[in-house]
């Protein structure tokens, strides 16, 4: 099983859409099995899947109150192989002051990801974090084999990404196996300017992968219907780039090619 965290310190770059497209056309165009975590207080992701938020949430997982089984504790999005850990605005009283507290282990994610890979149920674990270093999004990092930075092309998003490649470093004295898999362009566009920030950030020193999300009008009207791009509006920009991604993504981690499923 593989596990990725989809983190940026800045907020607005595409997280939460990229969590939900690299899940959904896993699931649907390549058959395999995934699990999706919701980290952010805000909930976004548990939103769009319109998931109970009565039942075992991300932060009861995060203070231990939680079924054993794990599988007790997550629900079916309405998606064939797409499972969520839904998210409530409990986890904002989860950060730092809890973790001192004691009442938040900051290795119940990887306690938790050890139970899914031993039971061989799922192919993917992959968390959507928060814009910063919160007791959740700590929590999955140190649960994660990489991660994947979703950006847009400005000087405050690429600060931020570059804050969070020097976090990601220190982390591997608690979780050496973490890798930046990538950062990924999203809501790209051909104006000069972005097409300037997008050579300098390839040429740099962070792993970019090749694909970019191209900036699409159906990203956020998909949001109203609770729908995927790949049902909302499978030929817009958005979603044929998603597509390329999520290939270009599965050849460089060694997965499935779509003439596997």
């Amino acid at each position: 099983m593989k596990t990725v965290s989809i983190i940026n310190l800045k907020g607005g770059v595409g997280k939460t859409m990229t969590a939900i497209h690299m899940a959904d056309i896993l699931a649907s165009d390549y058959g395999q099995r995934v699990l999706l975590a919701d980290c952010d207080g805000q909930a976004n992701l548990t939103a769009f899947f319109q998931a109970d938020t009565t039942c075992t949430t991300l932060a009861d997982i995060l203070t231990a109150d939680h079924e054993p089984c794990w599988l007790d504790n997550v629900q079916e999005t309405g998606i064939p192989g797409l499972r969520l850990i839904p998210a409530t605005s409990g986890l904002y009283g989860l950060d730092v002051s809890a973790i001192q507290r004691g009442s938040t282990s900051l290795g119940a994610l990887r306690d938790f990801r050890d139970a899914v890979a031993e039971d061989g149920e799922e192919d993917w674990l992959i968390f959507d974090c928060p814009p910063g270093f919160t007791a959740a999004s700590c929590a999955a990092l140190m649960a994660s084999d990489f991660v994947v930075v979703p950006v847009l092309i400005d000087g405050f998003s690429t600060a931020g990404m570059t804050d969070l490649l020097g976090q990601i470093a220190s982390l591997r004295s608690v979780n050496p196996a973490i890798r930046v898999g990538g950062v990924l362009i999203t809501q790209y566009r051909t104006s000069q300017a972005v097409q300037a920030g997008a050579a300098l950030l390839r040429a740099s020193l962070v792993p970019v992968y090749d694909t970019a999300i191209r900036r699409s009008e159906r990203v956020p009207e998909m949001s109203f219907g609770h729908e995927p791009l790949r049902l909302f509006s499978p030929r817009s920009a958005a979603c044929v780039d998603y597509r390329r991604w999520v290939a270009e993504l599965l050849e460089k981690e060694g997965g499935i090619t779509r003439g596997e499923i």
